[in-house]
Order: structure tokens, then sequence, then C-alpha cells
């Protein structure tokens, strides 16, 4: 997650132009509206660390928002997204724990899209698409959203390559620290110590 942060924020930096006469010495770079979107309960944890790295990395305020999921009927399997928090005219970017299906991601995108959000990105920690799934195209095809970042925890179909709207993270950096680590009888959490802050970004 803080890797991911990472990533994100480098992405925004380089986002909005420098105002004429900026002096990289002394003027801090302009730095986008940006909402971090929980996109259901179980992820507030979650979006709220996510936010709490990036607001560090920026040095600028991170807004906070819920994409809540209320029945339409009781025992019905359906549900309509609820949103609560600020995303009019912002950049927001959802986090989640995994995408499989991607129907709740298709629906939240929707939502952002219907709310005003200037653009839409979205973090899942892992990407689950099988030999078979069409997924990853029909999330290509999801007006509305930029890209959606994954790591590459998971092995997909190496057959195919996933389109351009899904990046991976490498995380082989973050392992092989980890094993070396374990190894020397170091900690190991302290990898991605959020008050260190000594968060690296790693592509592949």
């Amino acid at each position: 997650m803080p890797v991911a942060a990472a990533y994100f924020h480098e992405e925004m930096s380089t986002m909005l132009p420098l105002p004429e006469g900026f002096d990289e010495d002394n003027d801090t770079p302009p730095y986008p509206k940006i909402t971090v979107v929980a996109s259901h309960e179980s992820q507030v944890a979650r979006a709220s660390q996510f936010r709490t790295v990036l607001q560090r990395l920026s040095g600028h305020p991170i807004e906070l928002a819920l994409i809540s999921k209320s029945r339409q009927q009781r025992d019905s399997s359906n549900y309509e997204p609820m949103l609560v928090g600020n995303v009019k005219g912002r950049k927001c970017i959802m986090v989640d724990d995994i995408v499989n299906t991607g129907a709740t991601l298709e629906r939240n995108v929707r939502q952002l899209k219907a709310q005003g959000a200037e653009s839409i990105y979205a973090w899942a920690t892992h990407g689950v698409f099988g030999p078979n799934s069409n997924v990853p195209q029909r999330l290509q095809e999801l007006e509305g959203l930029d890209y959606l970042l994954i790591s590459n925890s998971i092995s997909n179909d190496c057959r195919r390559r996933l389109p351009s709207k899904i990046r991976q993270l490498n995380i082989a950096p973050l392992l092989a620290e980890a094993i070396a680590r374990a190894l020397h009888n170091q900690s190991i959490s302290s990898i991605l110590s959020l008050e260190n802050m000594t968060v690296e970004r790693y592509d592949g």
C-alpha cells in the first residue's frame, strides 16, 4: 500500500503545470485536489492508511471518502452504491484489496463520475484475472476509469498482455528485502514504516 501511494504521488506531482516564475528552490509545486475513496466499508482502514502516506509524501491535504453498499431489497444480492464524501472536481483514487469480477469497480466508477469526479483511478493489491476472463478488456473499455493499478502478487495468464488501463507494480524488490532481513534477524515490518516513510516506487 505505501508503495502504491508513492506511485500515485509521482504521477500526481507532474499533472499540473508550474506557474510562471516558479522557483524550484523556494516554491512548492502545485498539487491536484485529491480524494482517496474506500471502495466499500471494509476498505476504510486501508484507504485511510493510503491517504496518510500520500498526504505525508505530498505535503498537501488529501480528503477521504467512502462508497457504501446498501441493499436495494432484503435478501437481494444487488447493491446500490452510496457516496459519503467530497469528490466533485477532484481526482479520485479508489482503494480496494482485490479486483476479480470488476463489478464493484464498475459500479463505483459510475457513481464517482455521476457525482462530478474530475478523474478516477483505482488501486487494488491483487488482480485476479483467469485465462478466460473478460474483465481486463471490460475495464479497458470502462468509460471514466483512467487506470487501475495492481501489484504482480498473482501471476495472470502470460499468453496475453494486460491492456494499457491496467498497470502493475513489481513487488519483487520488497520480497527480496524481506527475505534478506529475515536471514539477518532484522525487522521486516519496518520496511514499510509509516513513520520513517522510506518508501520507494517499484515498476515492472
